[in-house]
């Protein structure tokens, strides 16, 4: 991961094998985020997305592997139990154009994802709300 420090956040540039989610829990750990918005684009070989179910109170989640490019990437950074919660959707298309998209569990680059985190010094922590099953900020 290579981050350039710009005012008001970072720009990273994620490099192939690395894992989107992981990359941002990292940053948040080593610059002390406190909590931030993050969006951007690029490609991966390997990902795991979900869909919410409320009424289940769980994800369907689905893997996808191939040539996968990100054509949406949009998130919060807070924290959840002393640890960062990275929350990330993706939107996704494959060779042929088919689109997929969804909660992100995880990301795998393949050739590189490029980010553009905003961050804020007050420190946004979640806490799991019993009547729908997430893990919503504390605001």
């Amino acid at each position: 991961m290579r981050v350039k420090e710009v005012e008001g956040g970072f720009i990273l540039r994620l490099e192939k094998g690395e894992e989107l989610i992981a990359s941002l829990a990292e940053l948040m750990k080593e610059r002390d985020i406190g909590s931030g918005a993050v969006t951007g684009l690029g490609a991966v070989d390997r990902a795991r997305l979900g869909c919410y179910l409320l009424e289940e109170q769980d994800y369907s989640a689905r893997e996808f592997e191939g040539d996968l490019e990100i054509v949406g990437l949009t998130g919060t950074l807070s924290w959840y139990d002393g640890e960062p919660f990275p929350h990330v959707h993706l939107m996704l298309t494959d060779r042929d154009f088919g689109a997929a998209g969804g909660h992100c569990f995880e990301a795998r680059v393949s050739a590189t994802i490029e980010l553009v985190v905003r961050t804020y010094e007050d420190r946004i922590e979640r806490r799991r709300d019993e009547s729908i099953g997430l893990h919503l900020m504390e605001l």
